[in-house]
């Protein structure tokens, strides 16, 4: 009697503890999924940034769930390796040398000496890591902010010839950090280098604005997102650049004057040049996929698979993905972005490991997909089985804020069987699905349908805790992981059984809404899926969207875009800033690599 009683407690003291950490786990299958989740958005994994400790104790948990569910290696492994940037080798070559002609009252000019002075990085300037490596030597001039808006009037080199010269730009924007949403788009970093670069400049010296900050660099962060931008890029100590500005135009009487006139002030700075030297190097660790294999029954079905994955990895402490504006660091859990996904793989992996299909499964848990979707591309380029053999991927992202059994389903446009499918399976289980045909997305599914998979993309919606601190493990709902794996589960099912295959096809066009009608956006619609990899030659494609400007104008995958209107295109910044400058049904000429080979596509742009 006894034992049965601390037997009792015992269980009611388990569940309540779980009713703390989620208010849905209401059986046995959702109380261990919640498990999965709990570890997973744990403090002690960090937010799963990849190249860290906890992404790699994630990736560590995965697969010793693989190993006890009985999944198998593939090719003697359960991880696919690539490398990833998590910093930036400074080498002693980089340095600025200032050579200033000093006036001598009463002395004739040609008899004038200059005074080169050093600077040394980290103390007076410091790479930024969308520079080139290189060194550049020219003349100097200051170029206000930086900015070409000629949709809102404002041009700060006009009037002023910077070919071949090293301009001083400003940080922000006119009115200093842009509240005018006319500015917002002209005051990223990225775009003033493109700019500086096509009005034929050779290097950039950013300067912060006058501020307590005006001192600090930016911080040496690899990003993804950070690509060279074809210019030499550095950033300076606002103090020590101001010692070069003439008497009659020093530096932060100019500032003040721009942002009170909203009209450029450009000059060129008198006896002086520069020599800047920048060599900077990414560093790079191994990163994993995690996979694990569910061969098939039937000897012949076997042979061809179905791919369910999500991704693992988060941001960390947030950086540039993060929405977060509080000043104390804070840990980004990600419970719902994405151990709810990890959480449903699992449950499906565990199930199908018990109750296989005729076809074979593979299980895959995606790394640095935040940064790019570069885990499932270095998948699908490297798949440990063969491509040709996909017959269809299930992507889960996002799937633990289920709400009156609402589940979003995505790609369903990229079989001509789905509608039919989900919608009979949705009937059985009571969901309410909202569906969305198109087959590329933010998410790891994108790189499959660019390999012409058919794709399935589940999520259970956005929320306000996306990309913060707040994404925690008690506000999933696990029962609703539950619903989305079971829905999954017939899915698979119906194809997993079947000697029929869902076919591909390109799915429609659908039209989504932006800021495409405000000054400094986009109005034009190009329509391509953007590779994220580095790519010295310029900007290369993993596809093009059905029914667009790209696709009729005959783009392919694995393009690489080298110019668009006649500038050049180094990344994907550089095209989404070049797009803010043509109007619909405007012709331009693209030319891009393919195979090696280069060749120029006439595209007639159409309204957003």
């Amino acid at each position: 009697m006894a034992k049965n009683l601390i037997i009792t407690i015992n269980l009611l003291i388990l569940l309540i503890n779980y009713n703390l950490f989620t208010q849905k786990a209401t059986t046995s299958e959702a109380i261990k999924v919640s498990e999965y989740v709990r570890f997973l958005a744990s403090d002690e994994l960090e937010g799963r940034y990849p190249g860290t400790l906890g992404n790699y104790k994630a990736a560590d948990f995965i697969e010793m769930k693989f190993k006890e569910f009985g999944l198998k290696p593939i090719g003697n492994t359960f991880r696919h390796t690539f490398p990833f940037p998590v910093s930036y080798k400074l080498s002693e070559k980089n340095s600025i040398v200032w050579d200033k002609l000093i006036e001598k009252p009463g002395v004739p000019r040609e008899m004038w000496k200059s005074i080169p002075k050093k600077w040394n990085v980290g103390v007076e300037f410091q790479p930024l890591p969308i520079s080139e490596n290189g060194t550049v030597t020219g003349e100097v001039v200051f170029a206000g902010y930086g900015i070409t808006a000629k949709d809102i009037g404002y041009d700060d080199y006009e009037g002023i010839d910077v070919k071949g010269k090293i301009v001083i730009v400003l940080t922000d924007s006119a009115e200093g950090q842009p509240k005018d949403e006319r500015f917002v788009p002209y005051s990223k970093l990225s775009y003033k280098a493109m700019n500086a670069r096509e009005h034929g400049a050779i290097g950039v010296i950013f300067v912060k604005v006058q501020s307590d900050s005006a001192n600090v660099f930016y911080p040496l962060r690899v990003s993804t997102f950070a690509k060279p931008s074809g210019i030499i890029v550095v950033q300076a100590n606002r103090t020590e650049i101001a010692k070069f500005f003439p008497k009659n135009a020093n530096l932060y009487p100019t500032e003040m004057e721009l942002q009170k006139t909203k009209k450029p002030k450009s000059f060129h700075i008198p006896d002086t040049r520069v020599t800047i030297t920048v060599d900077i190097e990414k560093e790079t660790v191994q990163i994993p996929n995690v996979f694990g294999l569910i061969p098939g029954t039937d000897p012949v079905l076997s042979n061809e698979y179905i791919v369910l994955g999500a991704h693992f990895d988060h941001i960390g402490w947030g950086g540039e993905n993060s929405l977060y504006r509080g000043k104390v660091p804070a840990i980004h859990n990600g419970a719902d972005d994405n151990a709810s996904g990890v959480a449903a793989i699992l449950h499906l992996a565990e199930y199908f490991a018990k109750n296989p299909i005729k076809r074979s499964i593979v299980v895959v848990g995606f790394n640095a997909e935040e940064q790019g979707i570069l885990g499932s591309s270095f998948f699908v380029k490297n798949s440990p089985v063969p491509v040709d053999k996909i017959v269809l991927m299930l992507n889960f992202d996002m799937v633990g804020r289920m709400k009156e059994n609402k589940l979003n389903v995505f790609g369903t446009g990229s079989s001509t069987t789905f509608d039919k499918v989900v919608d009979s399976v949705a009937i059985i289980d009571s969901l309410i699905l909202t569906k969305g045909s198109e087959g590329y997305g933010p998410s790891d599914h994108s790189s499959f349908y660019s390999a012409k998979i058919p794709v399935l993309f589940l999520f259970t919606g956005a929320h306000g805790d996306y990309h913060l601190p707040s994404d925690d493990a008690e506000k999933i709902d696990c029962d609703g992981i539950i619903k989305t794996s079971n829905f999954a589960k017939k899915v698979i099912e119906r194809y997993g059984n079947s000697f029929d295959k869902p076919d591909y096809i390109i799915t429609p066009v659908e039209k989504k809404e932006g800021k495409s009608g405000a000054p400094g956006y986009a109005k034009v619609w190009f329509g391509i899926v953007p590779n994220f990899e580095d790519n010295p030659l310029g900007l290369k494609i993993s596809g093009v969207t059905s029914g667009s400007p790209a696709e009729k104008a005959g783009l392919q995958s694995d393009d690489i875009i080298t110019k668009f209107g006649g500038k050049t295109v180094k990344n994907l910044q550089d095209l989404t800033f070049l797009l803010q400058e043509f109007k619909p049904n405007d012709i331009v000429d693209v030319v891009i690599i393919r195979s090696g080979k280069e060749m120029t596509f006439k595209v007639k742009l159409v309204a957003r």
